[in-house]
Order: C-alpha cells, then sequence, then structure tokens
C-alpha cells in the first residue's frame, strides 16, 4: 500500500522498495521503480540515499543510514533511531473520502495474499500464516456464512 500512496497519491518521483526474491515483480507492478533483493544487496549500502524511508520491519538504524541528509525516517515497528518518528496511522471519513477516487480509478488496490484467506473458523492458520513473514499481501478472515 506504502507504495501505491506514494507513487499516485503524493507523487513521489522515485519508490525504491525491497523484498525477498519472490516478492520482486510484486513491488514492480504496485509501481516501485526499483525492487532491491534483500537477500542479496544491502538498501542502506546503495550509493543513492532517499528523502523518505519508511521502515515497516523495524530497522530503524539501517533506514536511516539509507536517508538523505535532511531526510526523514518513518517507523510503524521497532526502536525509533533520532532522527526517525513513530507513525500511527489514525483514519477518519475526511481521510478515507480523499483517497476514494484512488480507489476507484484501480490506481491504488488492496492486495490480498493469494494464500492468505481464511475463513473465520481457521483464524488462527491464518495468524499463523502471517507469522511465517511470507505473506505478500493482506491475510483475510471472513465471516462465519448463516444459513437462511
Amino acid at each position: 500500500m506504502v507504495i501505491q500512496l506514494a507513487k499516485h497519491v503524493f507523487g513521489a518521483s522515485r519508490v525504491v522498495a525491497t523484498a525477498s526474491t519472490g516478492k520482486l515483480e510484486l513491488l514492480r507492478n504496485l509501481g516501485a521503480d526499483l525492487a532491491v533483493d534483500y537477500t542479496k544487496e544491502n538498501f542502506e549500502d546503495l550509493p543513492e540515499k532517499f528523502d523518505v524511508v519508511y521502515d515497516c520491519v523495524g530497522q530503524c538504524e539501517r533506514a536511516v543510514k539509507a536517508m538523505k541528509e535532511g531526510g526523514k525516517v518513518v517507523i510503524v515497528i521497532g526502536a525509533v533511531t533520532v532522527p526517525a518518528f513513530v507513525f500511527i496511522v489514525t483514519s477518519n471519513g475526511a481521510d478515507l473520502e480523499k483517497l476514494n477516487p484512488y480507489l476507484e480509478s484501480g490506481k491504488v488496490k488492496a492486495v490480498i495474499d493469494p494464500n492468505g484467506i481464511y475463513p473465520f473458523s481457521q483464524t488462527l492458520e491464518g495468524l499463523a500464516y502471517v507469522d511465517t513473514g511470507r505473506v505478500a499481501g493482506k491475510v483475510v478472515i471472513y465471516p462465519i456464512q448463516q444459513d437462511n
């Protein structure tokens, strides 16, 4: 979602994202200009430095090394290394209304892992799948269907 928001909503001129080998094409399809395989390359060692680094895996110290002077590091999990800051997602109707045209046009779309759809009765299995670290997108737990 961050790739799509950066590219299509906030107008980032260049988006670089990291993933394991099998997820690189997904990053490109979502709009990443450069997809870095973190199993083969350290993103913080790239010669290019970045205005904004978004860390959603708790590697703030590495993210700070990838930031341009005067840039920002945003983290959603883990310890904060200055000058990074914690980002807490909240939303309200007005925020969602601003995103609605991007969602309706398909410029921003939810990515659901093809193996990540579970009925409510398999909630624990769905959570276990999240814990594997292999999820590519979101995991969905759907409610129990009741017969009428």
